[in-house]
């Protein structure tokens, strides 16, 4: 049985992208990718003795963790000669059924948050 990043590989011809992996780039170029973590909500559980849940939700994206991300990108390209030249942002797309306060099916929602990226850099003096 095939992975998924076998799957990717066959169906687009691309590499898959994971956190700060290098992709194979013939030349004067490198890149670095990375997938910011979802964000983070409290919601109330119980009646009487309500305590609170961290969830996530696929609306938005943990800002800091992915400005972070970018800034480690573009210092870790920075440090092994290169200059970045492109930032390509990756969006990852999810939807959710809406209903009104009666329960009442009202149709669905999608998002498209930008949740990662891919940092190219080009060798300096190349």
């Amino acid at each position: 049985m095939e992975t998924v990043e076998e799957m990717q590989r066959r169906i687009t011809g691309s590499p898959v992208v994971t956190e700060h992996n290098e992709l194979q780039m013939a030349g004067k170029f490198k890149a670095k990718g990375f997938w910011a973590s979802w964000g983070k909500y409290k919601v109330d559980k119980g009646v009487l003795l309500k305590t609170q849940v961290e969830k996530e939700s696929q609306r938005w994206v943990d800002i800091r963790d992915y400005a972070q991300k970018l800034q480690d990108a573009y210092e870790q390209l920075d440090a092994e000669g290169y200059e970045v030249i492109s930032v390509v942002p990756l969006s990852c797309g999810s939807s959710e059924s809406a209903t009104n306060r009666g329960g009442a099916y009202l149709g669905d929602t999608g998002f498209t948050p930008t949740q990662g990226a891919v940092v190219v850099g080009k060798k300096r003096g190349g």
